[in-house]
């Protein structure tokens, strides 16, 4: 529930701040670029700092009911106040890659993320455990707090290696903050506004999920276990479509800056087209080699049998999944945020769940059902994304 939270409120100020970075900057205009960049992460750094503060006052309350006795609840809270009070870090390298990314920067936010990552996974063990395993050398010992620390320098670096790049040309753009910590209200009124319905899609789908996975639930262990092997299985398929679609948001918004509308709707379409392809050669692996995929996380016969059959059905979802994000990047990157959530609002809660509801609760049918209603909520998603899309209203969306 929390980083549900966090995640809406990241959402929200970083949809915005791709749409006006990258306008900016493919309208040619880079003081008002800098100043976007600088906006966006004064804005969430103080955003970060509230809202980590206010979280970390009440978070005893919000995991007292979820955990299992005194001891985890202790940890849970240690870990979590250690990483909400130092949100306003996580939040600024989240910045200042977005930033790289939108002034047509994107190797270095990649180099960025894989230094970081890697720095996480060295100093884990070593903060961690008392003594090292594998190599017997005497650790920090600090347990789940050791982790929390570890994810907060890896972040600390990571900001303070893509500020370095910012500040110091470089990159295209030099920032340097030569006013201090001020603010713009009309860029800081849009920074909140254009990723609003954003931050509420997030919302939206992470609810709606919860409410899917009750109905999964129903089916019993093996059916939950399965379906989060799949998951993670699905993630990993879905990494490099995700890329894309941000990368074409980019271009989008760069476009559009320099009035180049065709240029914004020919990335969209072959975002598309490439997600297709993607989504196409990977649901083929889905389709064809479920098992034994499934079978390097799990031997369990029954585990593999229901995600074999999920990750068959999904295959075919995708096929509208994909495809659908690609021409979603057009809306992205234009700033005109609500027909993708509506597009979720309608495909989640006016079509999936009361599926579920039918088919599950009153019909009392097969976990089959639970996958056919996936393939049918992805297709209505698709639908309305390109109708929006096709009516061209996002052309007009004028944010800076």
């Amino acid at each position: 529930t929390i980083w549900w939270i966090l995640n809406m409120v990241n959402d929200i100020v970083g949809t915005s701040s791709v749409t006006i970075i990258s306008r900016y900057f493919g309208a040619g205009n880079k003081e008002k670029t800098i100043e976007a960049i600088e906006q966006t992460i004064i804005f969430k750094f103080l955003l970060a700092l509230v809202v980590g503060i206010v979280m970390s006052l009440i978070i005893p309350n919000v995991l007292s009911p979820l955990a299992g006795n005194s001891r985890v609840l202790e940890e849970s809270v240690t870990y979590g106040r250690i990483r909400l009070i130092t949100l306003p870090l996580a939040f600024s390298s989240y910045s200042v890659n977005t930033a790289l990314r939108c002034i047509g920067d994107a190797r270095k936010p990649l180099y960025i993320m894989v230094i970081s990552g890697m720095l996480n996974m060295i100093l884990d063990p070593i903060m961690i455990f008392d003594v090292i395993p594998f190599i017997g050398v005497r650790g920090m010992g600090l347990g789940i707090a050791g982790a929390a620390y570890a994810t907060v320098i890896s972040q600390a670096a990571a900001f303070i290696v893509g500020l370095y790049i910012l500040m110091s040309g470089r990159t295209f753009i030099k920032v340097g903050f030569k006013r201090g910590i001020y603010f713009v209200r009309s860029m800081d009124i849009k920074l909140l506004s254009i990723g609003l319905p954003t931050g509420l899609e997030g919302l939206l789908r992470n609810l709606g999920y919860f409410i899917v996975m009750k109905f999964i639930a129903s089916f019993g262990v093996g059916v939950v276990a399965a379906y989060g092997i799949c998951t993670r299985i699905i993630n990993l398929i879905l990494m490099p479509v995700f890329g894309l679609q941000m990368g074409s948001g980019v271009i989008v918004g760069q476009s559009l800056g320099s009035s180049n509308c065709d240029r914004a709707e020919k990335a969209g379409y072959l975002t598309a087209k490439l997600s297709f392809w993607i989504m196409f050669i990977s649901g083929a692996v889905l389709v064809l080699l479920p098992g034994p995929i499934i079978r390097i996380f799990s031997t369990g016969d029954d585990i593999i049998g229901i995600g074999a059959l999920f990750l068959r059905y999904y295959a075919v979802a995708s096929l509208f999944m994909g495809p659908a994000g690609g021409m979603a990047s057009i809306l992205y990157g234009a700033g005109d945020n609500v027909p993708s959530m509506l597009a979720a609002l309608t495909s989640i809660w006016l079509v999936q769940i009361p599926m579920l509801y039918l088919f599950v609760q009153i019909m009392q049918m097969s976990i089959q059902w639970v996958w056919i209603s996936y393939i049918v909520s992805y297709a209505v998603h698709f639908v309305m994304i390109v109708y929006f899309v096709k009516k061209g209203k996002w052309k007009d969306k004028c944010v800076i």
